[in-house]
């Protein structure tokens, strides 16, 4: 029998404010065990939570970033549950008021992934086991650090589905300012629920729950194994369980941890320290005011308004500050693919090779633009371009000036031109006659040859037309 897996997602992405979301210490990664740690975020008995207001404003940020609805009343519950990392033995979340719902978004080809909720809620502390010592440590620096928690029906089909819904979810997150996506700090996690369901049946299997995924790859191979897992168990005429698992990178495959809870074994109850909170109309709109365009939205304006292939338009939407430099490089000099061109090739590059980020940039999108927009008249040639880029990344100057100071106006004096090929075309006989008989591989040589001791003022278009004529007038 065939089947087809059923999943829904929870992902946790770590809100980025200066401060955890019930008290004063530092959120931040890293550091020595328990040197973040206060009476409140430890749990100390007679300590009250005091509510971080700017974890609010990003988690309603979030929501206008996945298409929710965000809430006007929303409220706090109590979540219990006994585990080592939690030293309050429960854990300050939202359930029954959550303060973003009904959000969507769409992945392959426009099949919508509909988002049930999305509510904030204090992160634990950490494990730390000691395989040598027989022994497990707790680490409660990350306790009450704020996290959100982006609930998705079950509408993923495919293992496709779920690795560009997560891309996109951080990549969002990412451009609303709510998290930095490091997965490999922790800072986004994912929780895949996922059955099997025989084709043709509208009834959902039992699921089991893999918890804490932290890459792409492992949600990969986690999702392939869970698959093969269960259809083995169901093709042999078993049942599967119901329960909570932990996916081992290094072996490839997944472990029960504990029988899957219900709400109920929660025992969830209104939080009694922390009242309700009210959120005015005018506070929700100048929140969403305040958001930027979003990638998926950008995509589109760069495909289909400026005409940007689907792969160029990606590459720079996978930045936010490297497509605010293109949109700001755009007004300037409004031609999308020239922009575009030189960022994909030249931008890039340089920043690979200086191992700087795009938002720390030396150089303003006007002198970028204008280096463009020299290159597309004429003024200077390609491989200048490039060249005044590589200066750019140095300092941020006047791209004319760079150009004159470096010979890089383009020079069309045929005469002098004239002079440079018929002395390429001497010095190598056999190969223009080479080429002259078919060859015409040879002609990137001779071309080089002649852009070489012409220098990068040459006009490239001039002397590849000069070249030709030369060779051409050529006896043999």
């Amino acid at each position: 029998m065939k089947y087809i897996p059923v999943m829904g997602l929870e992902i946790h992405a770590e809100l980025s404010t200066a401060s955890k979301v019930f008290c004063s210490c530092a959120n931040d990664f890293g550091g020595g065990e328990n040197t973040r740690v206060c009476p409140r975020c430890s749990g100390m008995p007679g300590t009250l939570p005091l509510i971080n207001q700017n974890a609010y404003t990003l988690a309603a940020r979030a929501g206008f970033a996945l298409d929710c609805r965000v809430n006007n009343y929303s409220a706090f519950d109590r979540k219990n549950y006994f585990y080592p990392d939690l030293p309050k033995a429960y854990q300050i979340t939202q359930f029954e008021h959550p303060i973003c719902t009904d959000g969507f978004v769409e992945v392959c080809g426009g099949r919508k992934i509909r988002i049930n909720r999305i509510h904030i809620e204090e992160d634990a502390g950490k494990l730390v086991h000691d395989d040598y010592e027989g022994v497990s440590m707790a680490d409660y620096n990350r306790c009450g650090v704020p996290l959100i928690e982006i609930v998705s029906e079950a509408d993923f089909r495919s293992v496709d589905e779920v690795l560009e819904y997560v891309e996109q979810i951080a990549l969002r997150l990412k451009y609303a300012g709510v998290c930095d996506a490091k997965m490999e700090q922790g800072s986004l996690r994912v929780d895949v629920n996922i059955s099997l369901m025989p084709y043709g049946s509208e009834i959902f299997g039992t699921r089991a729950e893999i918890k804490n995924l932290n890459s792409f790859k492992s949600i990969k191979r986690a999702i392939e194994y869970e698959i093969e897992r269960q259809t083995e168990i169901l093709e042999s005429g078993g049942k599967v369980v119901q329960e909570t698992r932990h996916y081992n990178d290094n072996h490839g495959d997944t472990k029960s941890l504990r029988s899957k809870e219900e709400a109920h074994d929660y025992r969830y109850f209104p939080e009694p320290d922390i009242p309700p909170i009210f959120m005015t109309d005018e506070q929700i709109n100048a929140i969403k005011a305040d958001m930027p365009e979003m990638p998926h939205k950008r995509l589109i304006r760069y495909t289909d308004k400026y005409g940007l292939p689907e792969d160029d338009a990606r590459l720079i939407i996978a930045d936010k500050a490297l497509s605010d430099f293109y949109d700001k490089a755009i007004e300037v000099y409004p031609n999308y693919k020239a922009v575009s061109n030189l960022i994909l090739v030249e931008v890039l590059r340089n920043l690979n090779d200086s191992g700087i980020s795009a938002e720390n940039l030396q150089f303003t999108p006007k002198s970028f633009a204008e280096t463009v927009k020299m290159s597309e008249n004429g003024v200077i040639s390609k491989n200048a371009a490039k060249d005044i880029v590589k200066i750019l990344f140095k300092k941020d100057r006047d791209p004319k000036k760079i150009a004159e100071e470096n010979g890089f106006l383009m020079n069309n004096d045929t005469g002098a031109l004239e002079a440079v090929i018929n002395s390429i075309i001497s010095q190598n006989a056999d190969i223009v006659q080479s080429y002259k008989n078919g060859n015409n591989k040879v002609f990137g040589f001779l071309m080089g040859q002649v852009i070489q001791q012409a220098g990068k003022s040459a006009n490239p278009q001039l002397a590849k037309d000069l070249l030709t004529k030369k060779i051409m007038e050529q006896e043999g």
